[in-house]
């Protein structure tokens, strides 16, 4: 079995596969807010917290992951959670969604990537969570040095995305400026992008950053909420 326990798919198309579990112990982590989807419909998640707790969302087979995405005419797979790179069950699982035509791009903190994980994926969001170690350590209870010699080893593969949270009274501007700079002294080209707080996103402190840290770094950005549709449910089903 992998870790993957929900999947939704957006309305471009793509899904997003969520796994369970991670390494780490993130203070901030957006799991702390739930299970699921955080734009699905909050009686969906509701329901589907019962599932839950009642024991009827189980862990995934490779081939159950496989049927899902391939039924729903899913093309590119984000794998994000929890931790993807954690799951013995990852690097098969990719290897068969590439003989079904799916592409997989990976949402990590970077600890556990090596050569042949980097080679499998279209992508990869790369996490930062901050470059002095001291903080990274106060954020997820471990030091930075690995995540910090993987990015550099794996930065001019032009697969990967830098990106960072920002956090309010903990990882603010002062310290993203410092990982912009160690972005750029390794790839100026690199695409960063900074995601603020899900729990209490200070936006406008946010962009303001933005604007300092695309003097370093031109392709700095940050998503952007919107209020469209929300995914389509894959797994689990309800009803």
């Amino acid at each position: 079995m992998t870790n993957v326990y929900h999947i939704v798919q957006f309305q471009s198309g793509d899904a997003y596969a969520f796994f369970h579990g991670c390494h780490w112990k993130c203070s901030y982590c957006v799991r702390t807010l739930g299970l699921w989807d955080l734009g699905l419909p909050e009686d969906v998640r509701n329901e589907l917290d019962k599932l839950w707790l009642q024991g009827r969302v189980k862990f995934l087979s490779i081939e159950e992951v496989v049927a899902i995405l391939k039924e729903s005419g899913v093309r590119l797979a984000f794998f994000g959670g929890g931790e993807p790179t954690i799951d013995r069950e990852l690097k098969p699982l990719i290897k068969r969604l590439k003989e079904e035509g799916i592409d997989v791009w990976l949402i990590t903190n970077g600890e556990l990537l090596d050569e042949e994980l980097v080679g499998m994926v279209r992508g990869i969001t790369f996490s930062i969570k901050a470059l002095d170690d001291g903080l990274h350590r106060r954020i997820t209870g471990r030091s930075n040095r690995t995540v910090l010699e993987n990015f550099k080893r794996f930065v001019g593969s032009g697969k990967v995305v830098a990106e960072t949270v920002y956090v309010k009274g903990l990882v603010e501007c002062d310290e993203v400026l410092r990982i912009a700079r160690f972005i750029a002294s390794l790839n100026p080209e690199t695409t960063f992008r900074i995601d603020p707080l899900v729990q209490n996103p200070p936006y406008e402190e946010v962009d303001s950053c933005i604007k300092e840290v695309m003097k370093i770094l031109p392709r700095t950005y940050r998503i952007m909420a919107t209020k469209g549709e929300p995914p389509n449910l894959l797994y689990p089903r309800i009803g």
